[in-house]
C-alpha cells in the first residue's frame, strides 16, 4: 500500500512538473501569434539573436553549474540546501568575473554579437538571476513538490507575456527592445527571489569541498553547453550573417514551432531523472529500458503529429510573411526526436560522472553542424540550416548510445527500438512534407488514423493522466 501511494505521488509529479516546465519552455510559441504581428521580420529575428547569445555566455557565465545541483541532489542528499548554497555563489562570482570581462569592451561585443548596449545590459542581469530559478525547480523537482515548480512557470509566462507587451508599446521605434526586457525581467525578479532564499536556507557561500565536486562535473559541461547550442541555435546567428534578419525571423518562426516537441521531451526528460537515477541505483537495467522505451514511442508519436499539421499551425500563429516556414519543421522536429534519444543515453554519463565523454560527443556533432552551415546556408538558403541540424543530431545520438554502453561497461539500453521509430518518423515526416502542397484532404486522414492509433497505443497512460488531473482539480 505503502509503495503504491509512493508511486502515485512520483507519477503526480513528474505529470505536473512536466506541465510547468512546457509552460516555461513553450512560452515563445504559446505568445508566437500575439508577437508575430507586434514585431517585424527583424525585430523578431533580434530578439531571437539575443537569446541564442544569452545560451552562448551563460555557459561560461554560470559554468553549467545547473549540472551540479542535478546530480549533487543524489549525492549529498543530507546537506543539499548546504551544497546548493555554495554551488550558487561560485556561480554568481564567475558570472560578475564574465561581466567585469565584458563591461571595457561593450562596444567590440556589441559587433561581434549584433546586439546594442541596452540589450547586452539587459543580458547581464539575466545572467546573474536565471541559474537561481533553475537550482528552486531542481530542489522542488527532486522533492515531487509540483505545485511549486507550477507556481514558477504561472509568474515566468503571465509576466512575460504583460510586460513584453507594455515594452513594445512604450518603444515602438525599437520593439526588439520591449520584447527582450519583456523577456528578461519575470526571470530576473523570480530569480533575485530564489537566489536569497537558497542563500537564507544553506548559509553557506564557499565550501572546498562542493566547488571541487561542482568544477570537475561541470567544466566539461561547458564545450558540451557551448556545443548543443551551436546544434540548436548557432543557425539563427549564421544566417543573420549569411543572409539576412529578415531570413533569420522567418526561420526562428518554424523553428519555434517545430521545437514545440523539445519543449515537451526536455520537460518530461526533467521529469523522468529522479526516476531514472533510482532505477540506476538499484541496478534495475531491464525496467529502465522498458520505461524509455515507452516514452520514446510517444516522442514518435508526437514528432510526426507535428509535422502533420505544420501548415494549419503556421497559419494560425503567423502572418502571411512567415508562412515559407513551413519547409524546416520536418527536418527540425526529427532532430530534436534525435536528441531527445541522446538526452537517454547521456544520462548513464552523468549518473557515473563521465560527462567527458558527454563534451566530446557534442563537440564533435557540432563541429560538423557549423562547417556544414557554412558550406550549405550560403547555397541553399535558411532551409539547409534545419537540415544540417538533423543530421548532426543523428550523429549525436548514435556517439551517446556507444558512449553510454562504455561507460556503465553494459548495454542498458537496446539499439534496435531507438532505429525502429527514427525510420517510423523520418518516413511519416517526409510523406507529411511531401503532401503540405498538394492533397490536404489524404493527410487529415492520415492525422486521424495517426490520433487514432496513439489513444489505442497509450490508452493506459491517458486514462491515468486524466485522471490524476481530476483528483488534482477537484481539490482545488
Amino acid at each position: 500500500m505503502e509503495n503504491k501511494i509512493k508511486k502515485s505521488v512520483v507519477v503526480k509529479a513528474t505529470l505536473w512538473y512536466t506541465v510547468s516546465r512546457v509552460l516555461i519552455r513553450g512560452i515563445s510559441f504559446f505568445t508566437a501569434p500575439l508577437f508575430t504581428r507586434l514585431l517585424s521580420t527583424s525585430d523578431y529575428g533580434i530578439a531571437s539573436n539575443f537569446n541564442s547569445w544569452a545560451n552562448i555566455v551563460s555557459c561560461f557565465a554560470g559554468l553549467s553549474l545547473t549540472t551540479a545541483a542535478l546530480r549533487g541532489k543524489v549525492e549529498f542528499k543530507e546537506n543539499y540546501k548546504e551544497f546548493l548554497s555554495a554551488i550558487q555563489t561560485l556561480g554568481i562570482i564567475s558570472t560578475l568575473v564574465c561581466i567585469l570581462i565584458i563591461t571595457p569592451t561593450i562596444n567590440f561585443w556589441c559587433g561581434v554579437m549584433e546586439l546594442n548596449q541596452v540589450c547586452i545590459v539587459i543580458m547581464m542581469f539575466y545572467l546573474i538571476f536565471e541559474p537561481s530559478v533553475n537550482y528552486a525547480q531542481t530542489d522542488f523537482q527532486f522533492d515531487y513538490k509540483y505545485k511549486e515548480n507550477i507556481g514558477i512557470s504561472l509568474f515566468t509566462v503571465l509576466g512575460t507575456v504583460f510586460f513584453s507587451i507594455v515594452f513594445v508599446l512604450l518603444w515602438p521605434d525599437m520593439r526588439y527592445i520591449g520584447r527582450i526586457l519583456g523577456m528578461a525581467l519575470p526571470c530576473i525578479i523570480i530569480g533575485l527571489y530564489f537566489a536569497v532564499k537558497i542563500f537564507c536556507k544553506g548559509r553557506l557561500l564557499y565550501s572546498r569541498e562542493y566547488w571541487t565536486y561542482g568544477l570537475k562535473l561541470c567544466i566539461p559541461m561547458i564545450p558540451h553547453g557551448l556545443a548543443m547550442i551551436v546544434l540548436g541555435q548557432i543557425d539563427r546567428v549564421m544566417i543573420i550573417k549569411y543572409i539576412g534578419e529578415s531570413e533569420a525571423g522567418i526561420y526562428s518562426f518554424g523553428y519555434s514551432y517545430a521545437i514545440l516537441l523539445s519543449v515537451i521531451t526536455n520537460a518530461v526528460s526533467d521529469g523522468i531523472k529522479p526516476q531514472m537515477y533510482n532505477l540506476l541505483e538499484k541496478g534495475e537495467d531491464e525496467k529502465l529500458a522498458s520505461f524509455i522505451e515507452r516514452i520514446v514511442a510517444g516522442t514518435t508519436f508526437l514528432t510526426i503529429g507535428i509535422v502533420s499539421v505544420a501548415p494549419e499551425a503556421l497559419k494560425i500563429l503567423g502572418t502571411r510573411e512567415y508562412y515559407d516556414a513551413r519547409w524546416v519543421i520536418f527536418p527540425v522536429a526529427l532532430g530534436t526526436l534525435m536528441q531527445f534519444m541522446y538526452q537517454n543515453f547521456n544520462i548513464i554519463q552523468l549518473y557515473y560522472k563521465k560527462t567527458i565523454y558527454t563534451a566530446i560527443g557534442s563537440v564533435s556533432a557540432a563541429l560538423v553542424n557549423f562547417t556544414l552551415n557554412m558550406v550549405f546556408i550560403p547555397r541553399y538558403g535558411y532551409i539547409a540550416a534545419a537540415y544540417t541540424t538533423m543530421i548532426s543530431y543523428g550523429l549525436l545520438m548514435l556517439f551517446h548510445y556507444c558512449a553510454s554502453w562504455w561507460v556503465a561497461k553494459r548495454r542498458i539500453y537496446r539499439f534496435a527500438p531507438y532505429a525502429f521509430f527514427s525510420f517510423i518518423a523520418i518516413l511519416a515526416g517526409f510523406w507529411f512534407n511531401l503532401m503540405y502542397d498538394h492533397s490536404d484532404g489524404i493527410r487529415y486522414i492520415m492525422i486521424l488514423f495517426l490520433i487514432l492509433i496513439m489513444g489505442i497505443y497509450f490508452k493506459q497512460e491517458i486514462n491515468l493522466g486524466i485522471a490524476i488531473v481530476r483528483k488534482t482539480f477537484k481539490k482545488l
